[in-house]
């Protein structure tokens, strides 16, 4: 691929990306000298100290959240819906802060509130901006995607054609691999076949693509993941037409471009786990709620003691990272030695064993707080694949045999399973939490944390667990 093309299809990204930061940096700056002007001297030291601390912070996370993506295919709706629940969680945050009495010198809580509504509102007018003003100037050619298609089936066929046939004309179609026994070759393709799988790379290399989309008839797991590796370290961007079940049943999270649902993968995702920013947003988040709100778990704790006999706490053995044995701390909410004469069994719906005051923390998940100190020791993650007992570990890998990929990171007190399936109550529950589970680790990103833990607050605060 020449320089040129290189230029071509690279640059706006990477301008757009800029773009959007330094507009960030314009709400950023605005909204701290229109809400701080009575508290803070905007030509003196401490106002562009906390400036520049904002604004690394909010720069950080919004890349890992992918507010920075340059290409033109992102929804404006997406993304503004992604902007407000980011930015709204950090402002609780920093209110709850306040109301734990952490010294933020002159900032007061109602001053934080109305930074957050004015950044927000900025930034999100900003980016309808120059989101529709980056679609005017694709509709005139400019930043187009070049797409290569991997497949040859049904699927490339109408992956291809709807690409070509949008009116924003987001994409243009360079040509189609053959991808093994997904090579059912139809006249009707609209673009050449430009050579094999094995071919792949170079195929990359030598021609103008921007975007390889992956649509084979025959999506297996592992076909795909194939796929994908090969694709990795070129300077391509990868993307998945998924199956329709996927769709409707949430397995997949999917952009929908030219009317066409695809899975984005982003190679950059790792970089959450791998430099230690989920460690320490676990930290950042974990402490403050311990400390804080010490009175009211002192409170739990009193009166789980008068509600029935026993210990406050309950610890049980639990499998982890790399399958490695740790004690699990919870509130204790069944009746002591509720397991002694029935051993390990499934969850049940109204389990005679559960407490009056057990069912109430359970309504509001508060039997999972003492798991913040698992959190603390570095044993578990605030949202991960939930641990499980040993005993139901090696039965569940008798029926399942990828089950191990659950132990490849730090087991959660919440996770994306919890959120949209109810708890475990038979082998078939543990099939459907199973692939919610594989999706969060292939996909794993602050953005998707955020969204659970935000999704985890709502069923605290409105007492809707089980």
């Amino acid at each position: 691929m020449s320089l040129i093309n290189q230029l071509i299809i690279r640059v706006p990204k990477w301008t757009v990306s800029w773009v959007l930061f330094a507009f960030d940096s314009i709400a950023g700056f605005l909204s701290m000298k229109y809400v701080f002007m009575d508290v803070l001297d905007s030509f003196q030291q401490p106002f562009w100290i906390l400036f520049g601390i904002t604004q690394c912070a909010w720069g950080t996370i919004f890349w890992f959240s992918n507010l920075y993506r340059g290409g033109p295919t992102v929804s404006r709706f997406s993304e503004t819906e992604n902007l407000v629940r980011i930015t709204l969680i950090l402002m609780i945050a920093g209110v709850f802060f306040l109301g734990i009495n952490v010294n933020m010198g002159p900032i007061t809580a109602p001053l934080m509130i109305r930074y957050w509504m004015y950044f927000t509102t900025i930034t999100i007018v900003n980016r309808w901006i120059v989101r529709t003003l980056q679609k005017q100037l694709l509709r005139r050619g400019f930043g187009q995607h070049r797409a290569l298609i991997i497949g040859t089936g049904h699927r490339a066929e109408y992956a291809a054609y709807s690409l070509i046939n949008h009116e924003q004309k987001l994409f243009t179609v360079t040509g189609f691999i053959e991808a093994g026994k997904d090579a059912r070759i139809h006249n009707n393709l609209p673009r050449p076949i430009l050579g094999k799988e094995k071919e792949l790379r170079t195929i990359i290399k030598k021609n103008p693509v921007s975007d390889v989309i992956i649509a084979l008839d025959n999506m297996k797991h592992d076909r795909v993941m194939d796929l994908i590796s090969v694709i990795n370290g070129t300077p391509v961007s990868v993307k998945i037409v998924p199956d329709l079940y996927e769709v409707i049943s949430g397995l997949a999270r999917t952009e929908q471009i030219t009317g066409l649902p695809l899975i984005d993968i982003d190679f950059k995702e790792g970089k959450w786990v791998g430099s230690g920013m989920k460690r320490a947003f676990d930290l950042a988040i974990s402490l403050p709620i311990l400390l804080g709100f010490l009175p009211i778990w002192a409170m739990i704790a009193v009166v789980i003691k008068i509600n029935s006999k026993g210990p406050v706490f309950y610890n049980q053995e639990r499998l982890g990272l790399n399958s490695e044995p740790f004690m699990i701390h919870k509130f204790r909410s069944m009746v002591h030695g509720a397991e002694d004469e029935s051993g390990p069994i499934w969850a049940l719906d109204d389990d005679p064993r559960i407490t009056s005051m057990g069912r109430f923390i359970r309504r509001f998940r508060l039997d999972e707080i003492p798991q913040l100190f698992n959190v603390l020791k570095g044993e578990m993650s605030l949202i991960g694949p939930r641990p499980e007992r040993p005993f139901f570990v090696e039965k569940l890998r008798e029926e399942f045999p990828l089950y191990d990929r659950r132990f490849r990171m730090r087991p959660g007190i919440t996770g994306w399973s919890q959120i949209k399936h109810p708890s475990d109550r038979d082998v078939e529950d543990v099939r459907q939490k199973l692939k919610y589970d594989f999706f969060y680790i292939e996909n794993i990103s602050f953005n998707l944390d955020m969204k659970i833990l935000l999704s985890t607050l709502m069923v605290v605060l409105f007492g809707k667990g089980r």
